[in-house]
């Protein structure tokens, strides 16, 4: 870690709630529930030859209606992504996840993964379909020698909050562990216990970004829990804080 925050320890109420808390079922398990009809018609109008499913509340794969989709269906299951391009389905699945995932800061919103700025005969998915296969297929970013050190892969319409949760699916490695989730919520969290960082997700570089995967793995470590139970408290912290402020109950982080 930066010798900035080589004490920044994690707080009691973190490594607690992390203790009473499950990997499978508090992290696996979180499910949301999505409109399929809406996602898939924005797939087809964006001219994706793809379809989307999830679960109905008996578990059974679905491709219509409103169905269930839990983080665990964020890796890639053929099952769950109908046609030619798995990565590109199950970027869309994460992103239905967190649109409606009710304590992740995220808006119902289709990714316009278009490069407008691709050259005369190239396909505007050219770029966006390399970085995504190629984090579901080796497990690491590419290096673009094309982009200055600093920059993300190219990847238009995507942002670092997504760009993260499918850095997660696809089981992705860094210099700094296994990539996790980032939410605004969980960072503002950081910051309000004193991380000394840019306050907004969307500024992120990629060194910022590892600077971030560093912390969560190093109080995991501290913790003896997971990284994504650690990264869960954040965010849940956030919104217990905000629902104390509105006059709730005392900020106490809870799932449900």
């Amino acid at each position: 870690m930066d010798p900035p925050d080589d004490e920044f320890e994690p707080p009691a109420a973190c490594i607690q709630w992390c203790s009473t808390r499950s990997y499978d079922l508090h992290v696996l398990d979180d499910g949301v529930e999505i409109d399929l009809d809406w996602w898939n018609s924005q797939v087809t109008k964006a001219g994706h030859e793809i379809s989307l499913r999830a679960r109905n509340f008996d578990g059974h794969i679905v491709n219509t209606g409103r169905a269930v989709l839990q983080r665990n269906d964020l890796r890639y299951h053929k099952e769950l992504v109908d046609g030619d391009n798995d990565a590109l389905g199950l970027l869309f699945l994460c992103a239905a996840w967190r649109s409606r995932h009710p304590d992740r800061r995220a808006a119902l919103r289709f990714p316009d993964i278009v490069d407008r700025h691709a050259q005369p005969g190239k396909s505007p998915l050219v770029e966006i379909t390399h970085t995504l296969d190629h984090c579901l297929q080796c497990r690491h970013m590419p290096d673009n020698p094309n982009r200055p050190w600093s920059a993300w892969p190219i990847t238009p319409g995507v942002g670092v909050a997504l760009l993260a949760t499918f850095l997660w699916a696809t089981d992705v490695h860094t210099s700094a562990g296994p990539a996790q989730l980032v939410d605004q919520h969980g960072v503002s969290t950081l910051l309000h216990e004193g991380w000394l960082e840019d306050p907004s997700v969307n500024d992120f570089t990629p060194r910022r970004y590892l600077h971030y995967l560093e912390l969560l793995h190093s109080w995991a470590r501290q913790a003896d829990t997971e990284p994504e139970l650690v990264e869960m408290w954040l965010v849940q912290r956030w919104n217990a804080r905000v629902r104390e402020a509105r006059g709730g109950a005392p900020a106490q982080p809870t799932l449900f």
